[in-house]
């Protein structure tokens, strides 16, 4: 099982007198289903097909021609680069492993226990998998909200306590 203080995340470089790496609230990603990474793929595709008409609506003018043919190929590619992370998003729907979440206590003046800063605010959770697929530290206002966080990530998530 995970532990925040073997896996604690480092201040800023890797000093703990640093702090906090840079306040950051999150060491992951927004989070990508199927839907969203589709609906983001057609967002492309009408972006590429706009710089095709707007390619045609030139002047016989090579150079700006050829800069709204590139953008339009470059927003298919990533249209399809959506679309090639989908099967990875369907996939993660059916993970399901047991999550370790903890509440990390701060002192007074928002240092954890191992003196890393992290500032006054809402309370601080950490969560991860035994597969470490999942260690981020985050904030949230409750134990609900937090596993409502982490069920963000990981729709499938169990937790231990």
């Amino acid at each position: 099982m995970p532990n925040f203080h073997d896996n604690a995340p480092q201040g800023y470089m890797g000093d703990w007198s640093r702090g906090a790496p840079l306040g950051r609230v999150s060491t992951l990603p927004e989070t990508e289903t199927a839907e969203t990474l589709e609906s983001s793929a057609q967002v492309m595709e009408a972006y590429a097909n706009q710089a095709e008409r707007r390619k045609e609506d030139r002047r016989p003018d090579g150079f700006k021609q050829s800069c709204w043919q590139q953008a339009a190929a470059d927003y298919r590619n990533r249209a399809a680069e959506f679309r090639a992370r989908i099967p990875a998003a369907k996939a993660m729907v059916a993970y399901a492993p047991k999550v370790t979440m903890q509440r990390i206590r701060l002192d007074s003046g928002g240092y954890d226990p191992a003196g890393a800063y992290w500032g006054i605010g809402s309370p601080l959770y950490w969560a991860a998998t035994d597969d470490g697929q999942l260690d981020e530290t985050f904030r949230a206002s409750s134990r609900d909200a937090a596993k409502a966080h982490v069920r963000k990530t990981i729709p499938q998530a169990r937790f231990y306590r």
